[in-house]
């Protein structure tokens, strides 16, 4: 295909794509980046309000329930029944292991 014809007055209908996509996607981007940060700053406040909201009604086991809690998913135990209880993060590790 030839060169289209330029008419003096009339603008070219030419569109960069190139920088058409590099705005759309750097736009996502930053889009994704607020969001992330929303999401991380709802979760901080939230856990905030949970833990005045439990000092103030009375349940001041959550927090260490909370704490036991992750303290049983992050230490090696053997359990009564002849099974072990390892780590959350190894036992995600050894599954992406068996699935590849």
């Amino acid at each position: 295909m030839g060169a289209v014809p330029h008419h003096p007055g009339v603008e070219p209908e030419d569109i960069n794509t190139n920088s058409l996509f590099a705005v759309i996607a750097v736009s996502s981007i930053i889009v994704v980046i607020l969001v992330a940060i929303g999401f991380n700053i709802s979760m901080q406040k939230f856990k905030t309000v949970q833990l005045e909201a439990a000092e103030m009604t009375g349940y001041p086991m959550l927090h260490e329930t909370e704490m036991m809690g992750t303290a049983k998913m992050n230490r090696y135990e053997a359990n009564d029944d002849g099974t072990y209880r390892i780590p959350i993060e190894r036992a995600m590790e050894m599954e992406a292991q068996d699935a590849q």
